[in-house]
């Protein structure tokens, strides 16, 4: 899975109104659990977009009361060469793939091996966003399975890190993170991490729902960070931001806690400061005239009378976050 610091250049060069969303109706549902069986999926790409980039690894874990049973993993050929980035940072290269299956022949194998199980990984609406475009462009077909995803246990279960990538919360647990960047061997490191997290839970007796529960009523404004000091670098730092729609990944709140912790500021509203609007995976809505929110209409307005704001949607957000 790809740890790449973004910048926001390419945004600026575009017309951010005009950034596609992709609504994936058959897609699984997001849930907050804690399973004893499961599917651990991982994969390396080429890339963060789904349009443009390919699967160049997939690894799975079958578990089975806590115990791994089973595991599938697989080089996939893509259709173009893997750059010299990639081959680096995932030590992929292109001599390994070059007798690989391509995705259309490995699909049907994956298929096999994870049936309709609950899946689970670390930000695996990655990998399952990727997988899903993957089965609909070679198949027609899509991937439904229900997943939980472990980043997003994380970021409650140890609220106090800087931030929640992979790599950073596997050295907090003291978890060996040796040939990080291969998909079996970061399928078995986020098992490693859910571990842990099922047994913080447990020893300190944590009430999921409880901490879960909804927060949409949250004036954000009146959210509030303990740090001190900040990046002055990052994107969101002295920034006004703004949500729309229902995010896919995390409640409203805790994704504005993420802002303030970062020396930004959130509105409840799109106002003549707010320098980004964040649109929600979900955001669109039949009943919207013409799938647009009554903020995104406003930000729109705004950019075009020279206000320096960007609508970026949820994913990319947690893609500038560089969250893994």
């Amino acid at each position: 899975m790809l740890e790449i610091d973004l910048s926001l250049d390419g945004f600026r060069k575009t017309n951010s109104k005009k950034i596609p969303k992709t609504i994936r109706e058959n897609k699984g549902i997001s849930l907050i659990d804690l399973p004893r069986d499961y599917i651990v999926v991982d994969i390396e790409t080429t890339g963060l977009d789904c349009k443009y980039n390919e699967i160049i690894e997939i690894g799975a874990l079958k578990v089975r009361d806590n115990k791994v049973v089973d595991t599938y993993n697989t080089l996939v050929k893509p259709k173009y060469e893997i750059d010299s980035f990639i081959e680096e940072f995932t030590g992929i290269t292109n001599e390994m793939v070059a007798n690989s299956p391509d995705i259309k022949t490995v699909l049907p194998a994956f298929t096999n091996f994870i049936s309709n199980e609950l899946l689970l990984g670390y930000n695996v609406n990655f990998d399952i966003n990727f997988l899903y475009d993957n089965y609909k462009n070679c198949y027609n077909e899509y991937i439904t399975n229900n997943y939980v995803d472990v980043l997003r246990l994380c970021r409650k279960i140890y609220p106090d890190l800087f931030n929640h990538r992979l790599k950073r919360v596997a050295k907090f647990l003291n978890i060996d993170l040796t040939n990080h960047h291969r998909a079996i061997r970061d399928c078995e490191i986020t098992k490693g991490i859910y571990d842990s997290v099922r047994q913080h839970i447990a020893d300190n007796n944590i009430d999921l729902k409880e901490l879960f529960k909804n927060k949409w009523s949250v004036d954000l404004r009146e959210l509030k960070t303990e740090k001190t000091e900040f990046d002055e670098d990052n994107f969101f730092f002295n920034k006004y931001v703004c949500f729309t729609g229902k995010l896919e990944k995390m409640v409203r709140a805790d994704a504005g806690q993420i802002v303030v912790d970062l020396g930004g500021r959130c509105e409840n509203n799109v106002t003549k400061n707010t320098n980004f609007l964040i649109l929600g995976n979900n955001d669109y809505c039949s009943t919207i005239k013409d799938g647009k929110s009554t903020k995104q209409k406003k930000a729109e307005k705004l950019i075009l009378e020279g206000q320096d704001l960007e609508i970026i949607s949820e994913n990319t957000f947690y893609d500038i976050l560089n969250f893994e």
